[in-house]
């Protein structure tokens, strides 16, 4: 990808953001989930409570980190007005691109995320429950857009529903993918790597 760098003052933003998560998961796995408070998770950080705030509504926001979620702007809007002339699934795969910029990157927060959510089941169905209302979003957004395109039948939901959770699928691999990778893979490049090969996959089995 080549966006513009973003300014002092988001680099600003993004980087008290990922002190904040780093700060909420240290003391999870040092200390356990009883030791993580507000206060202390600020402490950590350098920051105040009042700021802690400004960036998450309480401890477990900090501890689960941003879920992607669907741009309510004029992205969504191309989406759904894309009709039968454009691909459904690269459309789709652009749609997540967008809605993935805004995630924070670092691959270090993954393996620590994944190692509180195991050993705190409460979380880890929060995180489940955030996923599956991300994957309503995609289905109902694939509904408008194929009922916009004058797609008739009783099936047009199972559809949906279908390409929302393939859409998912593909963003779970670009994620693997880019924690596995060594090098300075951008989350996005491998999002749309992964739904190049999907498209190349699925183009294939139809030829």
């Amino acid at each position: 990808m080549s966006d513009a760098e973003p300014g002092l003052r988001e680099r600003k933003r993004r980087a008290t953001r990922l002190a904040i998560q780093q700060a909420a998961l240290r003391i999870a796995i040092d200390e356990g989930l009883a030791a993580v408070t507000v206060d202390e998770i600020s402490r950590r950080a350098d920051v105040s409570p009042r700021t802690f705030f400004n960036y998450f509504p309480n401890k477990e926001g900090a501890l689960l980190g941003d879920d992607p979620t669907l741009p309510d702007d004029a992205v969504l809007a191309d989406f759904i007005a894309g009709g039968p002339e454009r691909d459904l699934l690269a459309d789709l795969g652009a749609l997540l691109v967008h809605s993935t910029r805004e995630l924070i990157e670092e691959r270090g927060l993954i393996e620590e995320r994944q190692q509180v959510l195991r050993a705190a089941p409460e979380l880890f169905t929060r995180r489940m429950e955030s996923m599956k209302e991300f994957q309503a979003a995609i289905e109902r957004a694939v509904v408008a857009r194929l009922e916009g395109a004058g797609t008739e039948g009783g099936d047009l939901r199972r559809r949906s529903r279908l390409a929302s959770l393939v859409a998912l699928a593909a963003l779970r691999h670009a994620w693997w993918e880019w924690s596995d990778a060594g090098g300075e893979t951008h989350l996005v490049d491998e999002l749309e790597r992964s739904f190049a090969d999907l498209d190349a996959l699925v183009s294939r089995s139809l030829a």
